[in-house]
């Protein structure tokens, strides 16, 4: 069975502020991506063995690419390697859930604040414009699979629109690390309405490159997001499932 990478995990922001999607540049890196679609499609559930020998035999390759890729995930907080036991899916509990997401946030505001004082109207205007393209979301109603891919590419964008290299790499492993929970706090039509609607907010923000106003809301995005993913896992608790 071969594994379709989709756009949603190979998104690059060029200098001119287009995400340009393709596929990462080494073996390992390929199979990561692959292997973090299968754990958010459902193939592996949290807590799941993640064998190198079936990636191995699945993607026709020596363990040596497979180990790499794995390592490659352990990073970004996907899989825990453990010794002598092998790499296993994630199983956040609601405190680290509640941790990972509010560093999220606090780094995003500091993101929006570089976008709005930058000089490059280029990628500015690229946030701008795909924050208003979801912001059209606001008044209709839009499945997940709709909303997650257009979200996931203006999250991306703003990541990369800081001239801190650093705090761009932090936020796009912060970004792979909380994106199941992302994807489960906008579950609901409701909450991705409502996202929506926010994000018309901070295109007007950033394009009055009023900083506080922008930085808040995305810090708010994130937070009710976390919310969001936070109430589901307990619903799912008291549910038994």
């Amino acid at each position: 069975m071969e594994m379709e990478i989709p756009q949603l995990f190979t998104g690059a922001a060029g200098a001119d502020g287009e995400v340009r999607y393709r596929r990462p540049q080494t073996l390992p890196e390929q199979i990561a991506e692959q292997v973090s679609y299968a754990i958010l499609r459902g193939d592996y559930g949290p807590g799941d063995p993640v064998r190198e020998q079936d990636l191995a035999n699945l993607f026709q390759v020596s363990r040596g690419p497979i180990r790499e890729a794995l390592r490659i995930l352990e990073k970004d907080g996907v899989v825990r390697i453990l010794p002598n036991r092998g790499a296993k899916v994630t199983q956040l509990s609601t405190k680290e859930i509640n941790d990972i997401f509010e560093i999220r946030a606090v780094l995003s505001r500091l993101a929006m604040r570089d976008l709005c004082q930058s000089d490059d109207d280029r990628i500015r205007q690229a946030v701008i414009d795909r924050a208003r393209a979801l912001g059209e979301y606001g008044d209709k109603t839009v499945t997940l699979d709709e909303y997650l891919p257009l979200s996931y590419a203006l999250n991306y964008t703003i990541s990369s629109s800081s001239g801190n290299s650093r705090l761009s790499e932090m936020l796009t492993s912060l970004s792979r690390q909380t994106i199941r929970y992302t994807i489960l706090g906008l579950r609901r039509a409701e909450r991705r309405t409502a996202s929506a609607r926010t994000w018309r907010k901070v295109a007007d923000a950033v394009e009055a490159r009023d900083a506080e106003a922008a930085g808040g809301l995305v810090e708010k995005l994130i937070i009710d997001s976390k919310n969001a993913a936070v109430a589901e896992i307990e619903a799912s608790k008291d549910a038994g499932t």
